[in-house]
């Protein structure tokens, strides 16, 4: 459930932002991250154990859908209180960085990447024809192209700017989801 908040928080967000991703955004960003993790590692049992990926078809919709389960669960204040502390003025400006450090991070990561959007798309049209396979088994593989095609047209639209700007930080970022994603284990 961690990394799911975790993730949900960091990718979802409005996709409009007024001034472009500076250095100093990453860096406070970076700074910010692990008090605010923490925070949602701590009342993470208050929220809905759901899976976010199933039947959402926009980053603005799973991001929606979080801010209402905390909203729901009485905790929507609070975290903006910790939002707040850790220097941005709202939930969705938060958000609205952590969407841009982290689509950054992984439009240059796909830079280095093969596969197409072209590739993937072809790839899920077998998957759905597939004849044979169990049906939970291509549901599962469908959900997990779906998502990857979804990400995969997000990063597309990460401006050179944004890409810039989280360039100098590419290690360190790595390394602060690697530590979040082995939080959750």
């Amino acid at each position: 459930m961690r990394i799911v908040m975790t993730l949900l928080f960091s990718l979802l967000a409005p996709l409009a932002m007024a001034a472009d991703l500076t250095e100093k955004d990453v860096k406070h960003w970076m700074e910010a991250m692990p008090a605010l993790e923490n925070w949602l590692t701590q009342h993470e049992d208050q929220l809905p154990d759901e899976d976010f990926s199933a039947g959402e078809t926009s980053i603005d919709a799973m991001f929606n859908k979080g801010i209402e389960q905390l909203k729901a669960a009485g905790l929507h204040d609070d975290f903006s209180k910790q939002v707040k502390a850790g220097g941005y003025n709202s939930i969705e400006q938060w958000a609205e960085v952590s969407r841009r450090v982290t689509m950054g991070y992984m439009a240059l990561e796909m830079e280095n990447e093969q596969v197409s959007l072209s590739q993937l798309e072809a790839q899920l049209e077998q998957i759905r024809q597939a004849e044979g396979m169990p049906a939970e088994q291509k549901m599962m593989m469908e959900q997990m192209m779906s998502a990857s095609l979804m990400m995969m047209r997000a990063v597309e639209n990460v401006s050179e700017k944004d890409k810039a700007a989280v360039r100098p930080f590419r290690q360190q970022l790595a390394d602060q989801f690697a530590e979040s994603d082995s939080g959750d284990e």
